[in-house]
Formats: C-alpha cells, structure tokens, sequence
C-alpha cells in the first residue's frame, strides 16, 4: 500500500474529526436545553483529538522505528491517553451542571470508532499498486 494513499486516508481521518466537532460545537451553540449534553460530547471529543493526533503522528510511517523503541513508544501513547481519559472525567464530573460525563465517555470513544473504521475501510479498499 502507497503511504501517499495513507497519508490521504490519515488526513480524512483528521477532517472528519474536525467537522463532526464542529457540528458539535454548532449544536452546544444551537440547542440550549440540551447544552449539558452536547458540552459533554464536546469535552470528550477535544480529549479525542489528542487520540487522533497522538494515534496518527506517533504511527512511526517514515522513520523505520522497530522493536524495543517501538513498543515503548506505544505504551507512552496508551498511558497517555489513559491519563486523558482520567482527566476528562474529573472535569466532567466536577462540573456535571456544564458538562454530561456520559456524553464525554462517549465523545472521547468515538475517536476510536474513527481511527478503526477509516483504516478498516483502508484495508478493505487498497489503492491501486500498479503504475
């Protein structure tokens, strides 16, 4: 598979984060009776933006990281985020008349659901490898 393909895929990946907390933020401004929600899924999609970001820019595509480096890196990310995510819920929780901590759960989990769908679709559609 071409990295350019996959850099493409990675920076659809990223927009379609982008517009979806966009559309989100839209809604927080929009719909007032149901703020809590929405600010909540707004929280949780910001932690996920360090998933997407973290996920992505520590994938190692061109630097040839293998082994122990990798590995460590890999846990570095994954505690990382585990930390966010720790983070995240305290705010929400601290401050449940602002934000939905369910909401922000789910706002952070869909990052995941993101990055897996847009790189399954990746796999399941390779691009052409011929010319």
């Amino acid at each position: 598979m071409s990295a350019n393909s996959l850099m493409k895929r990675l920076r659809a990946i990223q927009w379609s984060w982008l517009g979806l907390m966009l559309l989100t933020a839209l809604c927080v401004a929009v719909f007032r009776e149901t703020r809590p929600v929405f600010s909540g899924l707004l929280l949780g999609e910001m932690g996920g933006l360090f998933v997407i970001f973290s996920m992505i820019r520590q994938g190692h595509l061109n630097d040839n990281v293998q082994g122990q480096l990798l590995f460590a890196s890999g846990m570095v990310g994954m505690f990382a985020r585990l930390a966010l995510i720790v983070v995240i819920m305290v705010i929400a929780l601290k401050f449940r008349a602002l934000f939905n901590p369910y909401a922000a759960l789910v706002g952070y989990a869909l990052s995941f659901v993101f990055i897996i769908i847009g790189m399954y679709r990746y796999a399941k559609n390779p691009p052409d490898q011929q010319g």
